[in-house]
């Protein structure tokens, strides 16, 4: 007889295969745009795994929270939900800025290629999938919660793949705005 937890997993890591094929046909979808600025590739890998990790965390500790008891007040919920987006809001900030001045003089260095904007990109591509990412992050973790699941056999891979589908279609709606 196969367990809860197993179900839980196997189905969340073949959600997240599906992701990562959905995100690789994206990304396929927009190799002319990506091929245009080397940058780009310098930053894509740092800037997905940082979604990944950001989220990740922040579920990670709501459903500590949930499974230990903190939220059953609503002042903690709110409280603590409150500053875990803000310390995500802040992380990526900073997060993105880091990346995009990495992949600016990575770009300067190896191509001889000096364009500012791919700091701009990240920076507003890492605040659009923040804004999209972390209310789906905390709506899941709080809804399987509630429907018997446990967050944490469901999440991690749950918020790799959004996260990087979100963060590659925020990379590309930056560079439209940029």
């Amino acid at each position: 007889m196969i367990g809860k937890d197993f179900r839980e997993i196997m189905g969340s890591e073949l959600v997240s295969i599906t992701g990562g094929l959905i995100t690789g046909v994206i990304l396929t979808f927009a190799t002319n745009r990506i091929e245009m600025i080397p940058a780009l590739l310098i930053l894509l890998p740092g800037f997905l795994e940082t979604r990944g990790n950001l989220s990740g965390s922040l579920s990670a500790r709501l459903s500590a929270g949930l499974h230990l008891g903190i939220f059953k007040q609503e002042y903690n919920r709110k409280k603590i939900v409150k500053g875990n987006v803000i310390a995500s809001f802040v992380l990526i900030v900073f997060m993105s800025l880091f990346l995009g001045f990495v992949a600016y003089y990575a770009s300067m260095e190896f191509f001889g290629i000096t364009n500012q904007n791919i700091i701009f990109v990240s920076l507003l591509a890492g605040i659009i999938s923040n804004v999209i990412e972390i209310p789906l992050t905390i709506f899941a973790t709080f809804w399987l919660f509630r429907h018997g699941h446990d967050p944490n056999n469901i999440m991690g891979p749950y918020t790799t793949t959004t996260g990087d589908i979100v963060s590659v279609i925020s990379i590309l709606i930056a560079l439209s705005l940029i």
